[in-house]
């Protein structure tokens, strides 16, 4: 299923557009499909998930407005494969050709199962509180996801070596 237009969105699909612009405090175009077949937008969210999950992503210019379609599937497999390293089972993952394609019910399914892992969710239309992006558990973790364990023992380690390199050098 194709969609084109603000009009024919089911509940769904409004959602999506509204978690992806709240989450990432933007204004979507008109045709949703069409605003993340690049997979910009995509590698932006998991990026402001876990910083740096998707090292280089493609950005259009105001030079040239329409990335190619080699940048394009760059950006969206950039996309999938950040998703699988973060935890989104695979039978909710979506695959190449329906981010290109503007299947937006898969990648639906995959943005929600990115946003389950998280924590923080999307908020659902007949639910009485929506969840927003400052809430306290989602900056819980991701301020958690900044300074993972491992990063904390390089740096400790780095700090450690140079402090003995510092103190042999003043001897």
């Amino acid at each position: 299923m194709t969609l084109r237009s603000p009009k024919e969105e089911r509940p769904d699909i409004t959602q999506l557009r509204k978690t992806l612009e709240s989450r990432l405090k933007i204004t979507l175009p008109e045709d949703l499909g069409e605003a993340l077949s690049n997979g910009t937008i995509l590698c932006q969210l998991v990026n402001q998930i876990r910083p740096r999950s998707v090292s280089i992503i493609h950005i259009p210019s105001p030079a040239v407005p329409k990335l190619s379609s080699a940048k394009c599937r760059l950006n969206v497999e950039n996309f999938i494969g950040a998703c699988r390293k973060l935890g989104v089972p695979e039978m909710d993952m979506c695959v190449c050709s329906d981010v290109l394609l503007c299947k937006l019910p898969a990648v639906l399914r995959c943005v929600a199962a990115l946003l389950a892992k998280e924590g923080g969710g999307m908020a659902e239309d007949h639910s009485p509180c929506h969840s927003s992006p400052s809430s306290p558990s989602s900056s819980s973790s991701s301020s958690s996801s900044l300074l993972s364990t491992d990063f904390l023992l390089f740096y400790c380690a780095a700090m450690a070596l140079l402090y003995v390199l510092y103190c042999y050098l003043l001897t």
